[in-house]
């Protein structure tokens, strides 16, 4: 006689908590990342948001003369989508914004016409270009969330397929594209320096004064930094300087979104005088009021 089967155990916690986002994805409607328009992942009007062509920033002068392009500004709906994917709390939109990245690569090699003529090496060798992501903090590193790093191989993949002749014409060397994350904060700011939140622009250009470290030799390189915003652009100026003593020739910078400079308050008119008394009227009526 055949051994009766074991009834299956229930399924532990463990068990509940994985099927939990399923159960409320088949419960609740999809959520605009951006908006939070219902019964989509990502509405047209966030989407064309993301597809608009690339725009110079006037509004980071921290950056000083390095020229800095974004798609985007960080600002309503903008600002969701950046924090949704940069927090990982929206998963889906990490094809999104590779696609984003590879389309602004594109875009900036047109607007930068890298590699030019190849003019002023004077060398067969062939331009090379090194995509740097702005260094990420370690608590960011050590939960795997590099988001400038991977916008940067998307923005890699982008300016390796933008049409440009080689330079020499057709039978002149291809250029050398890469990106690499070389670019670490000093130990000593690796924690107190991870974070731009809540600070003014004052305090954000000290927070980023000092330039991080560069872990590999870039003499000869072009270099376009890679971030995922910028506000007064210290960090980018940072990255810029570390280039430089590595023997890089940074080109620009190009970020997904901007911050918007700070709106001007409105002037106020005086308010036209009354006869002498009236505002004290005026005050005693409202208290009665009350």
């Amino acid at each position: 006689m055949a051994p009766l089967a074991r009834p299956a155990s229930p399924p532990g916690p463990r068990a509940w908590l994985a099927a939990l986002p399923t159960a409320l994805g088949l419960a609740l409607p999809e959520a605009c990342a951006g908006c939070g328009r219902w019964e989509t992942a990502l509405c047209p009007g966030c989407a064309a948001l993301l597809d608009a062509p690339l725009a110079e920033v006037a509004s980071a002068p921290a950056a000083e003369e390095l020229r800095v392009h974004a798609v985007l500004a960080y600002a309503g709906p903008g600002r969701a989508l950046i924090l949704n994917w940069k927090n990982g709390a929206r998963e889906d939109l990490a094809p999104v914004m590779a696609a984003v990245g590879a389309r602004a690569g594109e875009q900036w090699a047109a607007l930068s016409e890298w590699p030019g003529d190849g003019s002023g090496t004077g060398a067969p060798a062939p331009p090379r270009l090194i995509v740097v992501p702005a260094p990420s903090g370690i608590a960011r590193r050590a939960r795997g969330r590099l988001v400038a790093a991977a916008l940067a191989d998307a923005v890699a993949q982008g300016i390796a397929r933008a049409p440009a002749p080689p330079p020499g014409g057709a039978g002149g060397p291809v250029p050398l594209i890469v990106s690499a994350d070389i670019l670490r904060r000093e130990s000593g700011r690796a924690l107190r320096g991870a974070h731009q939140a809540g600070l003014s622009a004052a305090q954000r250009r000290h927070n980023r004064q000092a330039p991080p470290r560069v872990l590999a030799d870039a003499s000869g390189w072009d270099a376009l930094i890679v971030d995922d915003v910028v506000t007064t652009g210290s960090t980018l100026r940072s990255c810029a300087a570390a280039l430089r003593g590595a023997g890089a020739r940074p080109l620009g910078a190009l970020v997904l979104a901007a911050t918007p400079p700070p709106a001007r308050p409105a002037a106020r008119l005086p308010a036209p005088a009354g006869p002498p008394g009236e505002a004290e009227q005026r005050r005693r009526a409202a208290a009665k009021r009350l």
